[in-house]
């Protein structure tokens, strides 16, 4: 044996609602952090919704873990094979990014470029930025060649859907 602990793969519901939707927490996930209650706050959104939200752990080096396969397996032969998004949404992942700096148009980048590694369905924090630049800045990623999908922007507890790629690519 290597030395290193076993992950809890165990898996509790946290929320459930009428319409079928439901929060799923693995119980590897630390509950405690800031970052865990904002995702839960996305997951409630989207549990609300009618729709299935499983929070996956965070996984120091992936490739090397064994759990690795066996919570992000769906993700086997997409880009983003090795990463770690946050939420899985009706068997679809999503990434949620916060911002850390004062200026709104470095956050809204810094997100993005972030968001896109792990996924290229976003949910990110409201920054102060406008639609305009937001839209500008999502176009030319699209021209650069990056796919994306979805963006949503968290806003306290409302979530809204900002951008839908209807082009497929």
């Amino acid at each position: 044996m290597s030395g290193r602990q076993e992950m809890d793969l165990t898996k509790e519901v946290l929320m459930s609602y009428s319409n079928g939707g439901r929060v799923v927490v693995y119980n590897a996930i630390d509950r405690n952090t800031e970052d865990f209650k904002r995702i839960f706050q996305c997951a409630i959104f989207f549990a609300s919704q009618g729709r299935e939200v499983i929070m996956p752990p965070k996984m120091d080096v992936p490739f090397k873990n064994p759990a690795y396969e066996k919570v992000f397996g769906s993700l086997h032969g997409t880009p983003y094979y090795g990463k770690c998004p946050d939420l899985c949404v009706d068997g679809i992942w999503y990434e949620h990014e916060v911002f850390v700096h004062p200026n709104p148009k470095a956050n809204f980048s810094n997100m993005l470029h972030r968001g896109l590694l792990q996924s290229d369905r976003i949910i990110i924090e409201e920054c102060g930025l406008s639609e305009r630049i937001m839209r500008k800045s999502i176009r030319d990623r699209l021209k650069s060649y990056k796919t994306i999908q979805e963006i949503w922007i968290r806003s306290g507890e409302e979530m809204t859907l900002f951008f839908k790629n209807t082009e497929g690519r």
